[in-house]
């Protein structure tokens, strides 16, 4: 079963390792580990954002989670 490894920017030297039948099923233990990382540590939901990379066996990337926090302008806020 290949191996790939998961990895939240900025904490990469925490990556974890992982077999997986195909990168689908990786990036979705990605999902699943991001949210339980989110649970445990809601403060770093402030950051804004959080990237997760999934990297193949030789150290390719072959995907990245992407999520993004975003506070809505309120209608009587002037733009900035």
């Amino acid at each position: 079963m290949p191996h790939f490894y998961i990895s939240f920017a900025g904490r990469e030297r925490d990556r974890i390792g992982v077999e997986c039948s195909d990168v689908a099923m990786a990036r979705n233990i990605a999902v699943q580990r991001l949210g339980g990382y989110l649970a445990d540590h809601p403060g770093f939901a402030n950051e804004g954002h959080w990237r997760v990379t999934i990297d193949d066996e030789v150290g390719r990337t072959v995907a990245t989670v992407i999520v993004a926090t975003v506070t809505p302008r309120l209608p009587d806020e002037p733009e900035q």
